[in-house]
């Protein structure tokens, strides 16, 4: 099944049964974003080096 089609599914649903649907997959972005920023934040920790001030890092980044 293609996401076409299952996104027209979901819009046939009834209203309430709609919201169901958008509330349970917004709630599994956020939990996959928080998933994949700490493992990022456990392979940054990994990593040897000096710690930087935010400020710091930010200017090195380019965005101060």
């Amino acid at each position: 099944m293609s996401a076409v089609e299952i996104v027209s599914k979901i819009k046939k649903l009834p209203q309430v049964q709609r919201r169901r649907v958008y509330r349970f997959v917004g709630e599994q972005l956020l939990h996959e974003e928080d998933r994949r920023d700490n493992e990022a934040a456990d392979r940054a920790l990994e990593e040897k080096g000096e710690n930087i001030s935010w400020t710091k890092a930010r200017k090195r980044l380019g965005w101060a």
